[in-house]
């Protein structure tokens, strides 16, 4: 493979590599003669004479390839290899030079973290094409890492809001229940309809309005201990306000603080919504011994949150369903009803538009 093919192959695949070698012999003839070769054809090149001298080079300059003899004083080609994995260099590919030709030898090698061999004296063509598929090998290592960074953070957060999805709040609702029953603690899950959000072209609603929504929901609550989860399944966009530390009698009024924050976004943006909440609550000390279920939990204040808040069937309904579910709800004390529920489950915030009526 000619000097000037090679590098413009190599140019598409390292965009985002850069075209740097790291050469290590103890040889100081064959160290320039592979330097003048990988030079030629576009390589930024460093020497090193043995491993610990590389080992202080790879310290300080990333490489996206090294290439290595086997025999060398002071480190070999193959403890070097080693020294470099052992230090999290995952990211480098190391091809060893080398006269060797035993089966084992190759296989202490692989075990070692080599990717791959080459004879000395290796022709231009092979020697290219090896280095060509150690960029390509890198590449695609990034590309896989990249996505599955990409669907590990897609898996936790939920895209149209920006909240906690609906799988990552099942989990941090297990611990955080686990965490309440373990040190008798108390803990409390507001979930919020929101209804009226203005549809946008492709999607019932407006995904801008949904993330500032849920900005607007952790605005109003405590920083880096309560957060907000998406909540599937629903009549429409919910979403479940995670609050550790806080009981039955604080969610009222950390519902009025939710509801105050949300009417001066409503406001702002000349939007008409309804709000709906729900509530489910662990008490401090309460159903010691009882496996409190995070799913039943969130579904607890899910019925409550379709109640309208007064004596009746839904009432009973999810009555009976916090009884199921070993969690409190606000109308709730023990199995004494109230009449009224105290955390008033719906709220209509409305922004009369300025080019019609207040009546309108």
């Amino acid at each position: 493979m000619k000097a000037d093919a090679m590098a413009t192959r190599m140019s598409v695949l390292t965009r985002a590599l850069p075209m740097k070698v790291l050469l290590v012999d103890d040889d100081d003839l064959e160290l320039e003669l592979m330097a003048d070769r990988l030079k030629t054809a576009g390589f930024e090149v460093t020497c090193a004479t043995n491993g610990a001298e590389a080992l202080t080079v790879v310290e300080q300059t990333w490489f996206p390839l090294i290439i290595t003899d086997w025999q060398m004083p002071v480190m070999d080609g193959i403890r070097f290899t080693e020294a470099l994995r052992s230090r999290g260099l995952t990211d480098t590919y190391v091809i060893m030079l080398t006269m060797r030709e035993g089966s084992a030898d190759y296989e202490r090698g692989y075990v070692s973290g080599v990717d791959d061999y080459l004879t000395k004296k290796v022709p231009d063509a092979e020697l290219f094409a090896r280095i060509h598929a150690a960029f390509n090998t890198l590449a695609l290592r990034r590309s896989l890492k990249e996505t599955q960074n990409a669907l590990q953070c897609s898996n936790i957060v939920d895209s149209d809001s920006g909240a906690f999805s609906h799988a990552e709040l099942i989990v941090r609702m297990h611990s955080e229940v686990r965490r309440a029953q373990r040190y008798g603690r108390q803990l409390s899950v507001i979930t919020v309809g929101v209804g009226g959000l203005p549809p946008a072209a492709t999607r019932e609603y407006d995904a801008d309005h949904l993330r500032t929504l849920v900005k607007v929901l952790q605005s109003a609550i405590r920083a880096h201990v309560d957060w907000v989860g998406r909540v599937d399944g629903s009549d429409g966009p919910c979403f479940a306000v995670v609050l550790p530390e806080a009981g039955l009698s604080d969610a009222p009024v950390i519902k009025e603080r939710l509801l105050n924050a949300v009417r001066s976004f409503s406001d702002s943006q000349g939007l008409k919504l309804l709000l709906t909440f729900g509530l489910a609550a662990l008490e401090r000390g309460g159903f010691e011994g009882v496996a409190v279920d995070a799913r039943e939990m969130i579904e607890v204040a899910e019925n409550c949150r379709r109640c309208n808040g007064r004596i009746g069937t839904e009432q009973l309904g999810a009555v009976q369903r916090s009884v199921a579910g070993h969690v409190g709800i606000s109308c709730r004390h023990g199995y004494a009803i109230d009449s009224e529920c105290r955390l008033q489950s719906a709220a209509v915030l409305a922004a009369p538009s300025k080019s019609k009526p207040a009546n309108s």
